[in-house]
C-alpha cells in the first residue's frame, strides 16, 4: 500500500495533506493550505490532489523546469525550455490547460458516441430477444398445425411426421442458436463499452492537466479504433424458420402445401374481360358471352377472356388451387407480371404467350404449358378436377400439381425480377386464321379459385 503524502510544513511529519501546490511544489494539510485559498496574492497557485513525487512534474532533459506545456506536434509535454532552445523550438506548443480542454472535448465525443454504441448494442439486443420469441412461438405453432394435419393422416403419414418434426427441430436449433450467439455478441460489446465509459467518466473527473493527460486511459483509447466497430455489428441475419426446408421430406411438402402455403387469392375486376362474369366473392370466372357493362379500365383485358388477380406476390412461396372440372374445353392457369400486355388482339396479351407471363393449360382432357408462346405436351393419364399452383418467388420455382393426389404435373426455373399475379383465361382455345388469333369461349364455362383460408 502507498504511503500517505504528509503535509511539508507539519513537524510532526505525519499529518496528512490535503492539497499539493504545484507551483510551490509542497503538500499541505487543511490548515497550511488555507492561505493559499484565502491570500488574493496565491490566487494563480493550482492546488491539485496530493502528489508523493513532484519529480514526474519536472521536465526530463530539464530537470530544474516544469512541465508547463503540451506539444501538438509531437504529442508530447515540455518545459519553457523546450519551448526556446530545446528540440520543440518552433513547434506548436500550448499550455496544459488548454490541452486538458482539448483531450476533455475529445473525450466527451468519445464517450458519447460509446454510449450511443451501448444505447445500440442493448436496443439490438432487445430486438434479438424479441426475435428469439418469436421464432419460438413459431415454432410451437408449426409444430401444433403439422400434427393436427398428421392426426388426420394417422396411418398414412405417422413415419412422415416424425421425420418433419425432427426437420423442425433441428432447423429450430438453429435459428435460436444463430440469434444466442448474436445476442452473446451484442451483450459482450454493451459490458466492454460499459466499462470504456467507466474509463472516460473517472478520466473526465482528474483536474490537473498532467494527472490528466498522463492517465493511462489516453494510450487505452488510442488504441481503440471506433472505426472498427463494423466487426461487433454484422450484417442482420435472417431469423425466421424456413418451412420448406422444415418439411421438406420426401412427399410430405406437396402434402402439407395447402396447410403451410395456402393462400386464397381474389380476381380483380378492373381487369376481368368485359365477358367474364366474376362472382360476388371474386372467386369464380365464368364465361357469359354478355357484357357486364364494366367502365373501361387500363388494366381490362381489351380481347381475351382472362383476369389477374388482385394479389401479387414478389417473395416467398405461395400456394393456391383452381377448380377447372366447369372447363370443358379449354381454360388456363398461371401467373403474370403486371406489365402483361392489356390492350388489342395480339396472342402475347394472353397468358403463356409472352415472356412476362406462365400458364398451364388444359384443352379438353389434355394438358400443356406455355410460356413466351412455347407450348409443351404434358402427359396426364388422370386429368384432375383441380389444379394447384405453387410459387416459390424466391428460388424461382413455378410449379404445378394435380391437387387431389399432389403429383406433380410441370415446374417452371426461371430467375423472377417482378411482383407476379396469378391468373386464369376461359374459352375454347387459340386459334389462328386469317384474322389473326381467335380465342373462342363457350358460354357457361368457369373457373373457380378455391378457397384454402380454413387450411392454413
Amino acid at each position: 500500500m502507498a504511503a500517505a503524502v504528509v503535509c511539508d510544513n507539519c513537524t510532526d511529519g505525519h499529518t496528512p495533506a490535503v492539497r499539493t501546490c504545484v507551483k510551490c511544489e509542497m503538500s499541505y494539510c487543511a490548515r497550511h493550505a488555507r492561505p493559499h485559498l484565502e491570500n488574493p496574492r496565491l490566487s494563480g497557485h493550482v492546488l491539485v490532489a496530493p502528489i508523493a513525487i513532484l519529480e514526474e512534474r519536472r521536465c526530463r532533459q530539464h530537470r530544474q523546469e516544469q512541465i508547463k506545456f503540451y506539444c501538438e506536434q509531437d504529442d508530447s509535454l515540455v518545459c519553457t525550455v523546450c519551448t526556446i532552445a530545446g528540440e520543440h523550438r518552433g513547434h506548436e506548443v500550448i499550455p496544459l490547460e488548454n490541452a486538458q480542454r482539448t483531450k476533455q472535448e475529445a473525450f466527451r465525443l468519445e464517450k458519447t458516441e460509446r454510449e450511443e454504441k451501448k444505447t445500440t448494442a442493448e436496443s439490438r439486443t432487445k430486438q434479438l430477444k424479441r426475435a428469439y420469441k418469436r421464432v419460438q412461438e413459431s415454432l410451437r405453432g408449426t409444430k401444433e398445425r403439422i400434427s393436427r394435419e398428421f392426426e388426420r393422416r394417422r396411418e398414412q403419414l405417422t413415419e412422415e411426421e416424425r421425420e418433419a418434426l425432427e426437420r423442425v427441430d433441428e432447423e429450430g436449433r438453429s435459428v435460436l442458436s444463430r440469434i444466442q450467439a448474436d445476442i452473446a455478441r451484442y451483450e459482450s460489446r454493451a459490458r466492454g463499452l460499459e466499462q470504456e465509459i467507466n474509463q472516460l467518466l473517472a478520466a473526465l473527473a482528474v483536474q490537473d492537466p498532467l494527472s490528466f493527460l498522463q492517465a493511462p486511459v489516453n494510450e487505452r483509447l488510442r488504441r481503440s479504433s471506433v472505426s472498427q466497430e463494423t466487426q461487433y455489428y454484422p450484417a442482420p441475419v435472417s431469423h425466421g424458420l424456413n418451412l420448406a426446408k422444415v418439411i421438406s421430406v420426401g412427399g410430405v411438402q406437396t402434402k402439407l402445401l395447402p396447410f403451410l402455403d395456402g393462400r386464397s387469392p381474389t380476381l380483380d375486376t378492373n381487369s376481368a374481360h368485359d365477358d367474364l362474369q366474376i362472382s360476388s366473392d371474386l372467386r369464380t370466372a365464368t364465361l357469359s358471352g354478355v357484357p357486364q357493362g364494366r367502365p373501361q379500365h387500363p388494366h381490362r383485358f381489351e380481347r381475351w377472356s382472362q383476369a389477374l388477380c388482385s394479389e401479387s406476390f414478389s417473395s416467398g412461396q405461395h400456394y393456391w388451387e383452381v377448380d377447372v372440372g366447369s372447363a370443358r374445353r379449354c381454360c388456363r392457369v398461371g401467373v403474370a407480371y403486371g406489365t402483361i400486355p392489356r390492350r388489342g388482339s395480339d396472342a402475347e396479351c394472353l397468358l403463356g404467350e409472352s415472356d412476362v407471363s406462365w400458364c398451364l393449360q388444359k384443352l379438353g382432357d389434355s394438358f400443356s404449358v406455355l410460356h413466351g408462346g412455347v407450348e409443351t405436351s404434358l402427359s396426364v393419364p388422370q386429368p384432375p378436377p383441380r389444379v394447384g399452383v405453387h410459387l416459390d418467388w424466391d428460388a424461382g420455382l413455378l410449379s404445378f400439381y394435380n391437387a387431389d393426389s399432389m403429383e406433380p404435373l410441370h415446374s417452371f426455373h426461371h430467375t423472377f425480377t417482378q411482383p407476379l399475379h396469378p391468373g386464369l383465361a376461359v374459352g375454347r382455345g387459340l386459334f389462328w386464321g386469317l384474322f389473326g388469333g381467335l380465342w373462342y369461349g363457350i358460354v357457361g364455362e368457369s373457373v373457380r379459385i378455391v378457397d384454402l383460408s380454413g387450411t392454413s
